[in-house]
C-alpha cells in the first residue's frame, strides 16, 4: 500500500546535494533506486519540503540511508489527515507555486487525488458528511460516491 508523506528538511536543496556529494556510491545507489509513486518538492526560506505518495518500505530505506550520514529531516505521514481532509494540500503548498513548478504541481495534484480516490471508503465519506454535510464533500469525494454507491 502507497502512504502520502512530507518530508522536510532543514537545509536548502543546494545543501542537500553537498551532502548527497559525500554519500557512499552504496547510499547514493539506494537513494536512486527509490520507487515512488509521484513526489512534489519546493523550497522556501532556505528549508527544502517533499511530498510523496510512496510505499513505506521505499520511505524507510531512503530515511534511513539520510539517518546514516546525518542529514536531518522531519517525516509526516498524511494519509489518514488527508483523506479525512484534515489537511488541505492545495492550501498549504498552493502559495508556493511558481510558473517553473506549475506543471509538476498540477501533476502531483491529479496523482494525489488518484490515491485519495483509490484510498477512501464509505465510512470515511459517511464521516465527511457527519461532519460538514453532503454538499461540503470535496470533489473526490463525490466522484468517489457517485462511482461506487450511485449517489
Amino acid at each position: 500500500m502507497y502512504c502520502f508523506y512530507k518530508i522536510k528538511f532543514t537545509k536548502s536543496s543546494f545543501d542537500l546535494n553537498d551532502d548527497y556529494d559525500r554519500f557512499s556510491d552504496l547510499d547514493k545507489e539506494k537513494i536512486a533506486d527509490m520507487e515512488s509513486e509521484s513526489f512534489f518538492d519546493y523550497e522556501e526560506d532556505g528549508v527544502y519540503t517533499l511530498f510523496t505518495i510512496a510505499k513505506p518500505t521505499e520511505v524507510e530505506r531512503y530515511l534511513s540511508v539520510l539517518s546514516e550520514n546525518l542529514v536531518i529531516f522531519e517525516l509526516t505521514d498524511l494519509s489518514k489527515d488527508i483523506l479525512k481532509s484534515n489537511f488541505d494540500f492545495n492550501s498549504e503548498v498552493g502559495p508556493k507555486i511558481s510558473l517553473i513548478n506549475s506543471m509538476k504541481f498540477s501533476f502531483f495534484v491529479d496523482d494525489l487525488d488518484d490515491w485519495i480516490y483509490n484510498n477512501l471508503d464509505i465510512d470515511t465519506i459517511l464521516d465527511r458528511i457527519s461532519q460538514v454535510g453532503l454538499d461540503s464533500l470535496t470533489k473526490v469525494e463525490k466522484e468517489f460516491l457517485e462511482n461506487n454507491y450511485n449517489l
